[in-house]
């Protein structure tokens, strides 16, 4: 005996509403109004009833998913988990689910995950890490929706939003300077975050200080040799960036560099660090969602590069802005459960 297949219309039935209004919820239309009491009898109905939408019908209907790719490294740090969560709030608001994919920094599996991602038919993909690896993938993914990256690559054809790097690193410029720094070292990932906008600081040579970019890996795989080579450079500073443990390396240097860290989330330990790079966190997420809507809504527009905020601060500055990040609703709410990550 066969079992007859829910269908929208017994969702509608259940939920006491018409069948056209249960579709225009399933495919999340912005132009809709729906009240949450009328969401959640519809919400109800598909749990009891076990309907399982036709994506494929949606699609030929439709002709866009309402999905957003987002490809992460990994998911286990405040940073990553923190952004995840803001991005999929935001993107909901607007009618769009997120599919989370969770590379752990290996090639093989972001393309994989490309590939996964161009099957779910997205209509737009936020790809965080480094795109040399895996550029033929990105681009068939490009050529079907928008790409969007988290760094500048000027011979990649994608989207980008990403922290303005070079204005901070100017005033971290000026303040080693002011310290008497003449060997200035950049501690960064496999991938040399920020290498690009540190090497093209014109301060440092103004300074008369010489400057080098020491690629560390990753937190999951360290490049071993790197204090072996930090010895020979021999740096009076250290510039973190990447999840890179400036403070351990600087330890292992006997303790006499100055360090600057780079500080994104309230609820992150802050560095007994002599100053931080901050990344304006709440702005770059917003003006992320931000461009993917409209990108969404006009895909074949000019490739957006925009820039978010970051500051460089002293350690007495820091006190100032974690008091305010940790006052504003918006961390609040990412802050919950994340309290082990709070200032020692």
């Amino acid at each position: 005996m066969s079992i007859r297949k829910v269908t929208a219309r017994d969702v509608a039935e259940r939920a006491g509403v018409s069948r056209s209004l249960v579709s225009m919820y399933l495919n999340r239309n912005p132009k809709v109004w729906i009240s949450e009491e009328t969401k959640q009898r519809i919400d109800e109905a598909i749990r009891s009833l076990g309907y399982r939408p036709n994506r494929a019908a949606q699609l030929l209907r439709g002709g866009r998913s309402h999905i957003v790719g987002v490809i992460l490294g990994r998911i286990s740090g405040p940073v990553a988990s923190c952004f995840a969560e803001s991005l999929m709030t935001r993107l909901e608001d607007a009618g769009y689910r997120v599919i989370l994919g969770i590379t752990r920094y290996e090639p093989e599996r972001e393309r994989e995950l490309l590939e996964s991602m161009m099957q779910l038919d997205v209509d737009a993909l936020v790809y965080t890490l480094h795109p040399e690896y895996v550029e033929e993938p990105l681009r068939r993914c490009a050529a079907a929706c928008p790409v969007f990256l988290a760094e500048y690559h000027p011979d990649h054809p994608f989207h980008c939003v990403r922290y303005d790097l070079g204005g901070a690193l100017t005033q971290t410029a000026h303040y080693l300077a002011g310290r008497g720094v003449k060997r200035v070292a950049l501690l960064t990932d496999s991938g040399g975050y920020g290498e690009r906008e540190f090497l093209s600081v014109p301060e440092w040579e103004a300074a008369g200080m010489r400057f080098r970019s020491f690629r560390c890996g990753t937190a999951l795989r360290p490049v071993t040799g790197i204090v072996a080579e930090l010895r020979h450079f021999q740096p009076d500073a250290l510039i973190s960036f990447a999840g890179i443990d400036g403070g351990s390396l600087r330890e292992q240097l006997g303790g006499s560099p100055l360090w600057i860290d780079s500080w994104s989330l309230p609820f992150m330990p802050l560095a007994r660090s002599d100053g931080s790079i901050v990344p304006g966190f709440r702005a770059y997420v917003e003006l992320l969602a931000e461009a993917l809507l409209e990108v969404m809504g006009d895909p074949g527009g000019a490739t957006r590069d925009l820039l978010a905020p970051v500051r460089f601060l002293v350690p007495e500055e820091r006190t100032a802005v974690r008091e305010a990040m940790n006052n504003d609703p918006f961390f609040q709410t990412l802050g919950q459960g994340a309290v082990t990550w709070q200032c020692r």
